[in-house]
């Protein structure tokens, strides 16, 4: 039955790609962690989905592009419930299809994030069991980093960005961890490299310039909030960022 949320979004008309092919193409639009990647993602997916309903693949892609998208959407002080709702529907489904995927359990370690059915320690078990069955994913290190804690004494951030120094989420918590730990500058370098990774993400903006105020580069701080608002006028988050300057909010990704 199509939810209300995957009514609104239609697969768009493409090349004749196969499923595998448009979970490809539904990753990378994933893995630039922004509002419009995430919407993008979820098209290639139900495209996929279209083509082949029982493929876990795009189930598990699914998962997390609604998990992701709806802790973007919370943040900013919009609706969330029904995109996490979602992103474990779609967990269980990967899971009941490849239970041997390590996907599929990273898919319900990143829908156990947020949500009704939130739960820690099942979240922990899920990314564990992911990466017993695939090492080698910079992306499963990352949410492992994440699962555990977001410690910067736990070395699977630094796994994830050597296997993918091109992980814009990577870089945007890691820079979030840094500020809080007052590593100002290191926290700068990581921001700015999510900004060039991926030079419409208006979180990565938002939290660079959280770091660019805490340095007292005011006025860089406000041109970094003001590029992020070019970027999504009616984003609630930037809308209301310029008033908070000044204050500590960071935001994980």
């Amino acid at each position: 039955m199509e939810t209300m949320i995957e009514a609104d979004i239609k697969p768009v008309p493409g090349p004749a790609n196969g499923p595998t092919e448009l979970v490809a193409e539904g990753g990378r639009f994933l893995r630039l962690f922004d509002l419009e990647g995430y919407a993008e993602a979820v098209a290639q997916y139900l495209q996929a989905l279209a083509k082949s309903p029982g493929f876990a693949p795009a189930h598990a892609g699914l998962s997390e592009a609604y998990s992701y998208w709806g802790f973007r959407r919370e943040i900013g002080g919009q609706e969330s419930r029904s995109y996490y709702r979602l992103a474990f529907e779609h967990a269980e489904k990967a899971l009941s299809l490849a239970p041997d995927r390590a996907d599929s359990h990273r898919a319900m370690a990143v829908a156990l994030r947020r949500g009704e059915n939130s739960d820690a320690d099942r979240r922990r078990a899920e990314v564990l069991a992911a990466l017993e069955l695939d090492p080698k994913d910079a992306h499963t290190w990352y949410e492992r980093w994440r699962a555990f804690g977001y410690s910067l004494s736990d070395e699977s951030i630094q796994r994830a960005l050597e296997m993918d120094p091109r992980h814009v989420g990577a870089h945007i918590d890691l820079g979030v961890v840094l500020c809080d730990e007052l590593r100002l500058n290191e926290a700068l370098m990581h921001l700015m490299q999510a900004v060039q990774l991926n030079p419409r993400n208006s979180l990565a903006y938002y939290n660079l310039a959280m770091v660019l105020d805490r340095l007292d580069r005011r006025e860089q701080a406000v041109k970094a909030l003001l590029k992020a608002q070019q970027i999504y006028l009616e984003d609630p988050l930037i809308a209301h960022a310029i008033v908070l300057l000044g204050e500590k909010g960071t935001t994980h990704a």
